[in-house]
């Protein structure tokens, strides 16, 4: 899976941050082991849209 810190994601574009949400979105499946480190991803990627807030 990734391994992506907060900071690595705070230095990302927008689009960059929308393709790697819809590339581990995809990614992930019920029997997958790796299921709550990419849920976790997928958090932290939110929060940093969410930080940024709307664009005008």
């Amino acid at each position: 899976m990734f391994k992506i810190t907060s900071d690595d994601l705070a230095k990302k574009t927008d689009s960059q941050l929308a393709a790697l949400f819809q590339e581990v979105a995809k990614g992930i499946t019920p029997a997958s082991p790796d299921r709550p480190a990419a849920q976790s991803l997928l958090a932290m990627i939110a929060a940093e849209r969410a930080k940024r807030g709307p664009r005008p």
